[in-house]
């Protein structure tokens, strides 16, 4: 059997002997634990058969949803944590929608993916890769691209899907990263800007959804998405494949945050010490997320995730600093069809 199949079906087992209580089952309010994306469909099932608590998935889905939603609410806190891109996690803690969490291992999470204020820290990274399905390519008598410039490339028109960077954490990252990719710099984002033009100019879309369904289904030939979403997609059968850009990959750093004025402190705090603990790690590499803490993950498990040979760091402190203000210059410059330079000129990013 299939580790993610064994996953899920005891974390379900395991859930059925619960009873009555599992029927009854707490509720825990946390946004942005989306289910189909680095298995937090099994994370949750896991920890309400281990507890009889559920935090709630796929409510304020997208990490800039999530940060919206705590800053609507700031006056009446509904959530107790959120779980999303690091350079959110930062963006939150500046304005003021989380506090400190003091975590049982938070030592033992590498430096540069922790708060040393304890506002936020990585529970996984992801590697932000093409998804291709191909069947569909196949059919299309198209061959599999292996670069970032192969899907700008005609013959791909209209085939390829990536989430929308003003909604997903992940798209926002590789939003970030890809002017790295490209060529540009931390005051010049005009390459990154008009590749991600160029994508959509070649009939390619921005989602507001998790895409990883939509390759498997064969609606997206391929997709701009996290390792983990794709080749979790590949172990329930789909015909997909991941594909290591030869430009080179960044990583989306995922972490949570417990929020300002949680209504349930407590029980936030056991289930977010829980998503770093050995079991949680262990799962989340089962799902092909790289895991925050390796130790007690068995060695079989980390050895499954693909190598990368091209790596992109991201500077999360620049990220969290002109992610938004990126995001502005995204929507009217590509989604809009504005003037890239105009656009990046306005926050200061255009270069000399």
């Amino acid at each position: 059997m299939r580790l993610h199949s064994l996953l899920i079906g005891s974390a379900a087992l395991a859930l059925t002997s619960l009873g009555s209580v599992a029927v009854a089952a707490e509720t825990l309010t946390v946004y942005e634990l989306p289910s189909k994306y680095m298995n937090w469909e099994g994370l949750v099932a896991a920890y309400t058969a281990k507890t009889g608590i559920a935090p709630t998935l796929d409510l304020k889905n997208g990490s800039s949803t999530a940060l919206a939603a705590l800053k609507l609410e700031e006056a009446n806190p509904q959530a107790n944590a959120a779980y999303w891109s690091l350079d959110i996690a930062v963006e939150a803690k500046k304005q003021g929608l989380t506090q400190p969490a003091a975590l049982d291992r938070l030592d033992m999470i590498p430096e540069g993916l922790k708060d040393a204020e304890q506002y936020w820290w990585g529970v996984a990274t992801a590697n932000i890769v093409m998804g291709v399905n191909t069947d569909v390519l196949a059919d299309k008598g198209l061959p599999v691209p292996t670069s970032w410039a192969d899907l700008l490339d005609p013959k791909y028109k209209g085939l390829a899907c990536s989430m929308d960077p003003t909604w997903s954490g992940t798209a926002s990252v590789h939003m970030y990263s890809i002017n790295f990719i490209m060529g540009g710099s931390e005051n010049d984002f005009r390459p990154g800007m008009e590749y991600l033009k160029a994508f959509q100019d070649n009939g390619h879309s921005y989602r507001t959804e998790i895409v990883a369904p939509r390759l498997a289904q064969g609606e997206c030939a391929i997709t701009i998405d996290a390792e983990g979403n794709i080749l979790i997609e590949k172990e329930k059968g789909a015909p997909v494949e991941v594909v290591i850009p030869s430009e080179g990959v960044a990583s989306v750093p995922l972490g949570m945050s417990m929020a300002k004025g949680a209504p349930e402190p407590e029980k936030a705090m056991d289930f977010l010490n829980w998503v770093i603990s050995p079991e949680a790690q262990t799962i989340i590499a089962q799902a092909y997320f790289r895991p925050v803490i390796t130790e007690g993950v068995p060695a079989e498990v980390l050895g499954r995730f693909p190598a990368i040979e091209r790596q992109v760091t991201i500077n999360i402190p620049h990220a969290a600093a002109h992610v938004a203000d990126l995001k502005r210059a995204f929507t009217d410059a590509v989604l809009r069809g504005g003037d890239i330079d105009a656009a990046l000129g306005q926050i200061g990013l255009a270069g000399s």
